[in-house]
């Protein structure tokens, strides 16, 4: 119980006063206090689930579309989803770069580019030069990002950065919270609301793990955490189908 109180204590220290600088330490302590980290997660998710699931039913909140006929996939496919490509790429998105590395910077500008690019080249490309135009917009991408990483790849985090960190750490927590909102559906969108306080505790925490213990910590802890979530929603949908 001491030690899971020292890492709460550091946690909420973290939460509150967010910094890029990073607490070194062994190898053998990294992992051990990562440990520890994931677990505080899930007994804090634990306590948020038994005050939610009742409340599903009060106001009829149930699974999204979407994630309903994700959930009736093969196993084997939802695992892949879920637990391996899901927190790799969300993971990369929210939070891989917030460590403030100007080469991790420009590689998340250059996602930003891809996602905005694709969004509107259909709409710019003339007829018929969709193709050429992804292409182009690939090959400029890759370009422009592979000159800035080994142009800055030694660059120290920039000072403005270390400043707006605060509001960086807490944007991707409350964003990566609120995307998930669409994991559910109900009558009244305000109700959807608390249901995503998982996934903000998750932003919180995974993020103060990839500044404390390194990228791969948050993809892991990510990775594990689906994979108890997405176990026990399986062995819910297999016994008591009626209940989601």
């Amino acid at each position: 119980m001491g030690r899971l109180r020292s890492t709460a204590a550091d946690l909420i220290a973290f939460i509150r006063a967010p910094t890029t600088i990073a607490h070194m330490s062994g190898q053998h302590r990294r992992l051990a206090d990562i440990g520890w980290l994931f677990l505080l997660n899930c007994l804090i998710v634990l306590a948020i689930a038994m005050v939610l699931f009742p409340m599903m039913a009060v106001f009829g909140v149930e699974m999204s579309g979407g994630m309903a006929d994700l959930f009736n996939l093969p196993l084997p496919q939802i695992l892949l989803l879920v637990v391996i490509v899901g927190p790799i790429t969300e993971e990369l998105i929210f939070r891989t770069w917030i460590s403030g590395q100007p080469r991790l910077l420009i590689i998340f500008l250059a996602i930003i580019a891809w996602f905005a690019g694709s969004y509107y080249i259909p709409t710019l490309a003339p007829a018929g030069s969709l193709q050429t135009a992804t292409i182009a917009l690939v090959a400029v991408i890759a370009v422009a990002m592979l000159v800035g990483v080994i142009c800055f790849w030694k660059s120290p985090v920039p000072r403005w950065y270390r400043r707006i960190f605060p509001l960086v750490f807490w944007s991707q927590a409350l964003l990566f919270g609120f995307v998930h909102v669409f994991n559910y559906a109900g009558d009244n969108p305000v109700a959807l609301l608390p249901f995503v306080l998982p996934q903000l505790v998750g932003g919180l925490i995974w993020g103060y793990a990839r500044v404390q213990y390194g990228w791969w910590s948050s993809i892991v802890m990510h990775m594990a955490y689906n994979l108890i979530v997405t176990s026990g929603l399986v062995y819910v949908l297999l016994t008591q189908p009626a209940l989601v």
